[in-house]
């Protein structure tokens, strides 16, 4: 056969042996030619094989030519794929398959089969000419998207999540099969038209989805909306969806495709979890935050109206006997009883909470009239009182109730309450069991607010601050390895407390003048003792949340130590979590960062007893953290204190931290905490605070070192 080449003209036969020779040896194809049938043997023989195959199979051309195709199959070689060859050949048909090969080395690999029979002129089948391309790679990748495919088909599962898409103009939607299941459709079809979808549809969320789709497909945005899937009229399931626009090659939207995902457990545990922070667990009544939220709207109304609002405070008397004596069990029983006597009695349109413990709180917007008021709460304290039977006891729940009224120009949800909180201790002065208005008379709690702030200003102008030390003790030598500064008033031979200044330290300016006047007089203490050669550790210093949102604490308190020549390692920062939250936390973090790098330690005061510690140790460059006192406290008896004080131990150990434990007052507990490791501990079996004076020895011989 003559052909000629397109480029130089030259004519040339294609049926020239060396022609096809060299056109067979270049292929990249591996290329073997076997008999038609077996002459000498019972397989047929390979009479040509190219360098491509020679490659291909790692055999030589010697151990090729002669022998059976046969010679690449292996272990592994599939069975059923090798029976469709054979019926194949058997029929004398060109086939094509895949099939898994061995090369002589022993490494598998895939080859694409493309065998076809060959005929003499006398249309006698002769040979089988097979074209073979090694296809590993591709099946390699094919694998690996099968089991993505799979994967995302089970991650799909898992996260009850799918895939959906409608061409736009079309009457029916394509979902992945995950959606199908979601929506109530067939697993067999991941079709659903839309107008069987608009049956199973809550109408809110069919109006959800319908302003989306309008959004998605003409103006283009992403969208993602809620609907309720109905089974039997009912809301069934809920379902999150989002879709965004598919466009064609002119810009123009051909169709909105996007995710759905099953969220009714999430949708349940929100809402579970919204109606667990505003209402009280026990009761079912609403908590503090609850009440917030409806008074907001019903003071509002109140103030709309021109109505007066009553609020109560109800404690119900001696529960922490009932407790104590018969059980928690039976004091929730009178807590639950409590709570039903007080929503019957005031009724659906009152706001009744609980606020914790055996308070409950009362508002109601001037639906009584206020001068059948004292009838109303006499009927509701005798109510109380009458006994109920539980479980062959005879309870009650009586209550000291307090209440207070404002008229609209004086609504003050939180006044109401301080006000009503006054009321309720009237009556408990009166005698368990009533009720009390408030009144005028009952200012005493703010003219002891005056008095602590007219104390305070007396004590800082007077120098009446005077620093008691409370030592920190090691467990295992006994040695006094610290002292905590801790403030008091001397006026003449009388000491007071800190709560005879206690409302002084909400005052911003006294508290950082009181403030002032502690660090210098610490720092003057120090000093007497590095000069005497005293061995006392370093000092903590007790501070405030108004110094330390002063501008230029840290730098202030530095100046302090140069003038009073005292190292930065002789002094210890201890600060409550109050400290460290609400409004000025990254002022307070900030000067915390700066003394911290100076020098001076940071401790952590009351540990465990609020809600962000962990959050704090992280955050914050704490040094040292000190565990509360009220965990100390009931440690033996109480196993869940004894966690919490080994679990802070543990903690303290893993950051690096110093941990001290307050409030040690027995030997007993001594021993534990030192059996736990706890290496510190102060509180009053190690000594009371006292004046420097009275630290005359700086060992404490009352336990034994080891």
């Amino acid at each position: 056969m003559l052909v000629t080449d397109n480029t130089t003209g030259t004519p040339f036969d294609l049926d020239d042996p060396k022609m096809l020779s060299a056109v067979l040896s270049t292929a990249n194809d591996a290329i073997i030619i076997t008999e038609a049938e077996p002459i000498d043997g019972p397989h047929p023989r390979i009479v040509y094989a190219n360098e491509s195959y020679v490659r291909m199979t790692g055999y030589s051309l010697d151990e090729i030519l002669g022998k059976t195709p046969r010679l690449t199959q292996g272990p592994e070689t599939d069975r059923p794929t090798l029976d469709r060859i054979r019926a194949r050949l058997t029929a004398w048909e060109p086939f094509r398959e895949e099939v898994l090969n061995y090369r002589k080395d022993g490494t598998p690999f895939w080859v694409e089969l493309n065998v076809r029979p060959l005929a003499n002129e006398a249309g006698w089948y002769t040979h089988w000419v097979s074209v073979q391309r090694d296809v590993t790679e591709r099946r390699a990748a094919m694998d690996t998207l099968a089991e993505h495919a799979r994967d995302l088909e089970e991650a799909q599962k898992l996260a009850k999540l799918g895939t959906w898409r409608w061409e736009v103009g079309n009457g029916h939607l394509s979902f992945s099969s995950e959606v199908v299941l979601m929506v109530g459709g067939k697993g067999d079809s991941n079709t659903i038209s839309i107008a069987a979808i608009q049956n199973s549809i809550d109408e809110e969320g069919l109006q959800n989805a319908r302003s989306a789709f309008d959004r998605i497909a003409l103006l283009g945005e992403t969208v993602s909306f809620e609907f309720q899937v109905l089974r039997g009229g009912l809301p069934f399931r809920t379902i999150w969806a989002e879709g965004q626009p598919e466009r064609g090659k002119n810009d123009e939207i051909v169709a909105v495709r996007g995710l759905c995902q099953d969220v009714t457990e999430r949708r349940s545990i929100e809402r579970r979890l919204i109606w667990n922070g505003t209402h009280d667990i026990l009761t079912g009544l609403l908590n503090l935050d609850g009440l917030r939220t409806q008074a907001s709207s019903l003071i509002a109304r109140a103030r709309a109206s021109g109505r007066p609002v009553v609020v109560g405070l109800a404690d119900i008397d001696h529960l922490k006997l009932v407790n104590d004596t018969l059980g928690h069990a039976v004091g929730d029983a009178l807590i639950i009883e409590a709570s039903r006597r007080l929503a019957t009695t005031l009724g659906p349109d009152a706001c009744l909470a609980r606020l914790g413990g055996d308070e409950f709180v009362f508002i109601d917007s001037g639906r009584r009239l206020l001068d059948q008021l004292p009838s109303q709460m006499e009927d509701l304290a005798a109510f109380l009182k009458t006994p109920f039977d539980y479980q062959g006891r005879q309870l009650d729940c009586a209550a000291s109730i307090g209440i207070a009224v404002a008229s609209a120009p004086a609504l003050c949800l939180d006044t109401l309450l301080r006000n009503a909180d006054l009321a309720m201790y009237r009556a408990k002065e009166i005698g368990r069991g009533g009720f009390a208005f408030y009144s005028a008379d009952l200012q005493e709690g703010v003219d002891r607010r005056v008095a602590h702030l007219d104390l305070a200003r007396l004590a800082v102008g007077s120098k009446l601050v005077v620093p008691h030390f409370q030592p920190k003790v090691s467990l295992s030598t006994g040695q006094v390895v610290g002292y905590e500064a801790l403030l008091r008033l001397q006026i003449g031979e009388q000491i007071l407390p800190p709560s005879a200044l206690e409302h002084a330290f909400e005052n911003v300016e006294l508290a950082m003048r009181l403030g002032d006047e502690m660090l210098r007089r610490v720092l003057d203490q120090v000093r007497r003792w590095r000069m005497d050669g005293v061995a006392f550790g370093s000092v903590a210093i007790n501070v405030s949340a108004a110094e330390l949102l002063r501008n230029g604490y840290a730098e202030k308190v530095l100046a302090s130590l140069r003038r009073a020549e005292v190292p930065a390692s002789c002094i210890e920062i201890e600060v409550t979590e109050g400290v460290l939250v609400g409004r000025g936390a990254d002022r307070v973090a900030e000067a915390l960062r700066q003394l911290r790098g100076a020098g001076i330690g940071i401790a952590l005061d009351d540990f465990g007893t609020g809600y962000a510690s962990l959050t704090h140790l992280k955050s914050l460059p704490i040094t040292a953290i000190k565990i509360d006192r009220s965990f100390v406290a009931e440690m033996i008896e109480n196993s869940h204190d004894a966690a919490i004080v080994r679990a802070v131990i543990s903690l303290a150990k893993a950051l690096s931290l110093e941990v001290v434990a307050e409030g040690v007052e027995t030997e007993a507990q001594a021993k534990v905490l030192r059996n736990w490791g706890c290496p510190v501990v102060q509180g009053f079996l190690f000594g009371r605070p006292k004046a420097a004076d009275d630290h005359c020895s700086h060992k404490i011989g009352l336990l034994e070192a080891g």
